[in-house]
């Protein structure tokens, strides 16, 4: 991720920013909406994902500590996710792990969590009100750097 920022460094024109977002390294809460309540369903959880946005969050330490970008303006925000069915967020989310699982084993770990996650979301869904909203929160950091 370092030596692509570096290539980023190379390319930005001295008056252009760097406009970076990706996830927070924590679990992601499933939710349930309905009338003005929210019902927890559990916390979406794949460390590999977590490990590759603590990476993230490296990488722009290293390069902003190597004087390569300076930071202007950062922060965090909710990023939701809105699914139609607890069978569409199973599939959503099986298909993100398989497509970026590093190793079988990581892939084998995360989708009995996912699984259980949407089985429990079925669960708590079939006696809820017909305008619930199923919603994954995912923590997102945004942040606008300079080339330096």
């Amino acid at each position: 991720m370092v030596h692509a920022l570096e290539e980023i460094h190379r390319i930005v024109k001295p008056a252009g920013s760097l406009i970076d977002i990706h996830p927070v390294a924590e679990p992601s809460p499933i939710e349930i909406h309905q009338r003005g309540r929210i019902d927890a369903v559990g916390a979406l959880s794949v460390r590999q994902w977590c490990v590759d946005f603590q990476e993230a969050d490296n990488a722009l330490a290293t390069a902003t500590g190597r004087g390569l970008f300076a930071l202007e303006q950062g922060g965090v925000f909710d990023s939701l996710t809105h699914y139609g069915s607890a069978e569409e967020l199973g599939t959503s989310v099986k298909e993100s792990i398989h497509k970026f699982a590093r190793d079988a084993q990581s892939e084998a770990e995360a989708v009995p969590h996912v699984e259980a996650l949407a089985a429990r979301a079925a669960e708590l869904l079939r006696t809820a009100a017909s305008d619930a909203e199923l919603i994954v929160r995912e923590r997102t950091h945004i942040s606008r750097l300079r080339p330096t």
